[in-house]
């Protein structure tokens, strides 16, 4: 509620507005500038206010445009297997052969493919390297981004125990970007790092995130994917983490952004943030000119330390890709007399607390698999929820394939079950 102001406090002013008129009719004329300034502005690059501003929604008519700004709004279209071959760009959450969360993304833009991850656990490892071959065809890996040091997202990489058997030793690597810091000493790590060491002996190139953002010892902060044509580019983003340390392993991770030209008025943009949390979507949010983005890789797994609106405001997701196994009790305390079911399961990947935050922009959310527990909570099997997740830009258009199926997360059976919905 608004201070009234009282009597003597309204005289007071007076007097002083008597007292110095020359500055009270200055202020009010620059004021009024201001505001002639902003007004212009807004009629002449209107543009302006949704894209660095975040201001106003967006108008849209009759053929999906924009009035405004000149967004080009496009639905997602039904999108089948065979398509996905002659994509121009096609961007896979692959499903990684277990009932355990962990991520791996598989980026193709015409001969150029990018990894970002390999996860969940080590006999992942040809679950995801089957996958790539069926895209990869010239057995190169243009770009390999490893986010950060965990298990669930280099252990492919790396390979099997014992074997170097990984995704750094079956294809041949051209770039390597990785985390700029970490705590952990796992053996995982360590395999993943003799690995590293091997693909830079065949010819591989490593720079850190950091390295990329300040564009030190040959490293980008940008890439183009599609040659001289330069209108598809994978961009490293800036989060303090570069640059400082943490005790959360998660916010080391690498965060980038793939940007396609469409025409003059759109870019579709896809965001990518590892397992990045709070902390350090706030310094992502804060450190970048974030776009609204047509994809959003739904941050750690569907966590409730993820995906906050610090972020989701800036981004304005129109479609999420979680990349978990919904309902395990991986990283979530079992139910107990003291913590019912119905509290616990709460807590579950993807949470009650990520989904509701992601609700408010979207109800177009996808999760890769599905654990199927048994009475005592422990994951018995692994199925489908959507599958392998493929978002890919075909003759003009945003399609989506998942190889189960397309349902949204909301309307299956286990959400039913186990979530509400509050949002759009």
């Amino acid at each position: 509620m608004a201070k009234k102001i009282t009597k003597s406090q309204a005289k007071k002013a007076a007097k002083t507005a008597k007292k110095h008129p020359k500055i009270v009719i200055a202020i009010a004329v620059i004021v009024l500038i201001i505001v002639i300034a902003a007004v212009v502005l807004y009629i002449v690059k209107p543009d302006l206010y949704h894209k660095y501003l975040g201001i106003g929604d967006h108008n849209f008519d009759n053929n999906g445009v924009c009035t405004v700004c000149g967004y080009e709004k496009s639905e997602t279209g039904q999108g089948n297997l065979e398509d996905i071959q002659e994509a121009e760009l096609s961007i896979h959450f692959m499903e990684l052969g277990n009932a355990n969360a962990g991520d791996s993304t598989l980026i193709k833009c015409g001969d150029t493919e990018v990894l970002i991850d390999a996860g969940s656990k080590r006999n992942s490892t040809r679950t995801v390297k089957d996958y790539i071959d069926t895209y990869c065809t010239d057995g190169k890996l243009e770009y390999v981004i490893a986010t950060h040091a965990h298990e669930d997202h280099i252990a492919a990489l790396a390979g099997e125990e014992g074997k170097n058997n990984g995704v750094l030793y079956s294809y041949e690597i051209g770039t390597i970007i990785t985390f700029a810091g970490h705590k952990t000493n796992s053996v995982v790590y360590r395999d993943f790092e003799t690995a590293v060491t091997y693909a830079e002996s065949r010819g591989a190139v490593r720079y850190t995130a950091k390295e990329c953002w300040y564009e030190e010892n040959g490293a980008e902060k940008q890439y183009y994917l599609d040659g001289d044509n330069q209108k598809i580019s994978l961009n490293v983003l800036y989060q303090k983490y570069y640059d400082q340390t943490t005790s959360n392993e998660n916010n080391y991770s690498v965060c980038t952004l793939l940007s396609q030209y469409i025409n003059a008025n759109t870019t579709y943009n896809y965001l990518f943030t590892g397992d990045l949390e709070k902390a350090g979507e706030e310094s992502l949010a804060e450190s970048n000119n974030l776009p609204q983005c047509k994809l959003f890789k739904g941050g750690h797994h569907g966590s409730s330390t993820s995906s906050n609106d610090v972020l989701l405001s800036k981004i304005r997701p129109e479609n999420i890709a979680i990349c978990t196994c919904a309902g395990t009790y991986e990283y979530a305390d079992k139910p107990t007399a003291e913590r019912p079911e119905s509290v616990a399961k709460l807590n579950t990947f993807p949470t009650q607390e990520a989904i509701d935050r992601m609700s408010k922009y979207t109800q177009n959310i996808y999760v890769t698999t599905l654990g199927i527990l048994n009475e005592e909570y422990a994951t018995v099997r692994a199925e489908s929820m959507n599958g392998n997740i493929v978002f890919y830009y075909k003759d003009g258009k945003l399609n989506l394939y998942c190889s189960n199926n397309d349902v949204i997360l909301k309307d299956t059976d286990w959400f039913k079950e186990n979530r509400t919905w509050t949002g759009v």
